[in-house]
């Protein structure tokens, strides 16, 4: 394969060419060379282009060069359905070629940008990966590049991964820093350290992938190399339903598996993890006791009213607990006391049965029937501690008066202080206070007991009636706001200790639309909400040469590379300026929601104190004066006439001239009024010769 050469017809300028390829449009730069859109006129084929250059001063660049053409010869036998295919491999001195089949489609990271993938599209997205990575293992070929970027979503629904083939190499990355930053979250520990590739470190690709689908967030994303490589080699990720609510927690677990630190405790194959996955899909949903509804030892209250099948059987079963877990049999003298006590329990609980029948009706179902026994359980109880706090006494006959009506206390259930207040005239104590005989140090009385069990009921209840509200907003770090409640937090977050209601909950984050959501807080449970903010803006990220001041639409932004400028959907021009170098510039039209990158190499600037204008044109001898080792550039145009401005500064003599300058690089600019100026780019080492012509148009 012969290099690129570029041609300059009289006529309308034509695409770079090969002997067999013409270039259509450069691609968005990979972490190997560059890459070029590219047509075989002969062939009627579209391809892809990749150029790269192995540096001659390696001691092993021979080396280099096979284990790059082995690399890509294996790569070109796999012929799979998921597999973008590679097509050849050639080189001429150190500067490597390679094709690969084109495929129009949008990138998985393309999608995620304007969309949500659901849990039944991300596992069909995870068994086409699966299938063509382990179709390349079975032919001895590992993925060094597997991420979102390069697996393309054609517009059937097939998936094609790419860039099988293309060797991982510290002497031919040519990334620029802000795609280091890209790709690198989705390296494994093995390869973040350098080991060499296998099949255990794609299955780790893999799982960060999934990640991402099922949650979309990155789970090692940081702000520099150097965290995202600690954060993979060191730091375990939230799990999945941990980060996204909508994720079931038996598909977290499968995803944790396939991304562990050890490789040993990874699946071995990817149809191992799809298996995992399809049975994780068919587990039914389960909610996890993080979600569950705090329960304890009672119902949750709201408003002093039980929430659910919640009655009087059942308090009094959990009042009686207590009681009867403590009681115990005493050695004589109390036998007579206890002997009172199994005579005074039928009198006694004959009218509480009917009491019971009275309040149940005609209710025959078993939860009545229990509670009319605890009840008679509970009535004998308090009889015999009666009994025993006061062994002197002896029984007396059961007040048959009224008992009078006590105010119900906020929170506690009306039947509840009933049931209190029986319990207390069961034990043969009067309702009114003045009757009420003083209890011994140490002694509580029956009516203080009943009291005590009130407000056991009443605590757990409160605490059951607070609930939380789980937000997990994408953007990570969206602004969480809850009406009627002070402070702010950020996604991923869970609010605790709201009462029980509804709650207007705000998300907000620069360069997207808020989103408003009403959310009911039940107390004692747990209330998920997952928002996906709508993007109103877009992101430039502006790298290349650091420190070039940014200039937006003919605006100083005040920014230096690098940096990352939000803008309003739209078409728009950015410039880069930085003395001593030559301005970059380029046109983008950004969507709303989409990160462009923007990473020039400024060239530096050749000097203009000294530029000479000398005649006889390039065929000539240098004027008087004229230093050896300069290069000299004669500049034409049509019509003739046109000012000349070199890197800015402007000469004395209009087209046509020529000048004598310093080996460097140099802006040309030919203006005149009437026409549009033109402008044209110039590197030139010593002793060079470079003739420019352009065509004005009006």
């Amino acid at each position: 394969m012969q290099e690129i050469t570029e041609t300059t017809p009289a006529s309308t300028p034509a695409a770079p060419r090969t002997d067999r390829l013409e270039l259509v449009k450069e691609l968005p730069r990979g972490s190997v060379g560059v890459v070029h859109k590219a047509r075989n006129p002969q062939l009627e084929r579209v391809s892809v282009l990749r150029q790269f250059q192995v540096p001659e001063w390696l001691d092993d660049a021979t080396e280099l060069m096979k284990k790059i053409l082995s690399e890509a010869r294996a790569a070109s036998g796999l012929e799979h359905a998921n597999i973008g295919r590679l097509l050849t491999c050639g080189y001429k001195d150190f500067n490597v070629f390679i094709t690969a089949e084109f495929v129009d489609g949008q990138s998985l990271k393309e999608m995620l940008a304007v969309r949500t993938p659901d849990l039944n599209e991300v596992l069909r997205i995870a068994k086409q990966i699966c299938a063509a990575v382990d179709y390349a293992h079975s032919k001895g070929v590992f993925h060094h590049f597997l991420n979102p970027y390069n697996i393309k979503l054609q517009a059937d629904g097939t998936l094609k991964v790419l860039d099988f083939g293309v060797l991982r190499d510290k002497n031919i990355l040519t990334p620029t820093p802000a795609k280091k930053l890209e790709d690198a979250p989705y390296s494994s520990p093995e390869q973040v350290k350098n080991r060499p590739m296998d099949a255990a470190a794609n299955i780790f690709n893999i799982g960060v992938i999934l990640y991402e689908l099922y949650t979309t967030r990155s789970p090692f994303a940081g702000k520099h190399l150097g965290e995202v490589d600690r954060s993979i080699t060191d730091s375990n990720p939230h799990p999945l339903n941990v980060a996204n609510s909508r994720v079931p927690e038996a598909i977290s677990r499968v995803v944790m598996k396939a991304i562990s630190k050890n490789p040993a405790e990874r699946y071995l194959n990817g149809d191992q993890l799809m298996a995992a996955l399809e049975s994780a899909m068919r587990e039914p949903a389960v909610i996890s006791a993080a979600a569950k509804p705090a329960t304890g030892k009672f119902p949750a209250m709201r408003d002093g009213n039980a929430t659910g099948s919640f009655n009087r059987s059942q308090f009094n079963a959990a009042v009686n607990g207590p009681v009867t877990t403590s009681f115990r049999t005493t050695p004589s003298p109390a036998t007579t006391q206890r002997q009172t006590a199994q005579t005074l329990a039928p009198q006694t609980l004959a009218p509480q049965t009917t009491a019971r029948k009275a309040s149940v009706g005609n209710s025959k179902t078993n939860w009545a029937l229990a509670g009319i026994v605890v009840a008679g359980l509970f009535m004998l109880g308090a009889l015999a501690m009666m009994f025993q706090r006061k062994p002197a006494e002896a029984p007396q006959e059961v007040s048959q008066a009224v008992p009078v009506k006590k105010a119900v206390k906020p929170g506690v259930p009306e039947a509840a202080e009933q049931d209190a207040a029986a319990a207390a005239a069961t034990a043969g104590e009067d309702q009114q206070p003045a009757a009420e005989p003083r209890a011994s140090r140490g002694q509580v009385s029956s009516r203080q007991k009943a009291h005590q069990f009130a407000q056991q009921f009443t605590q757990p209840a409160a605490a059951a009636s607070m609930g939380e509200i789980a937000v997990g907003a994408a953007p990570i770090g969206a602004v969480i706001e809850i009406e009627g409640q002070q402070g702010q937090w950020k996604s991923p977050a869970t609010i605790g200790s709201l009462p029980a209601g509804n709650y207007k909950v705000t998300v907000t984050h620069i360069g997207y639309a808020p989103e408003t959501r009403v959310v009911q807080v039940v107390g004692g449970s747990r209330s998920p909400l997952d928002v996906r903010l709508t993007p109103n803006k877009g992101f430039v990220n502006v790298a290349g040469t650091s420190g070039a001041a940014i200039i937006i639409d003919g605006k100083e932004t005040g920014k230096n590379t690098p940096s990352e400028i939000m803008l309003d959907p739209g078409q728009h021009s950015v410039v880069l300026r930085k003395n001593g170098y030559l301005e970059a510039s380029t046109d983008i039209k950004l969507a709303a929601g989409q990160a462009v990158s923007y990473s020039p190499s400024l060239m530096v600037a050749g000097r203009t104190d000294n530029i000479r204008i000398v005649g006889g044109g390039l065929s000539g001898k240098l004027s008087s004066g004229a230093t050896k080792g300069m290069a000299r550039i004669e500049i034409k145009s049509e019509p003739k006439g046109a000012q000349v401005i070199v890197n800015g500064t402007p000469l004395q003599k209009t087209t046509p001239v020529e000048i004598q300058v310093d080996a460097g690089s140099y802006d040309i600019t030919l203006q005149k009024d009437g026409y549009k100026p033109v402008h044209e780019s110039a590197i030139v080492g010593m002793d060079d010769r470079v003739k420019v012509e352009k065509q004005l148009s009006r």
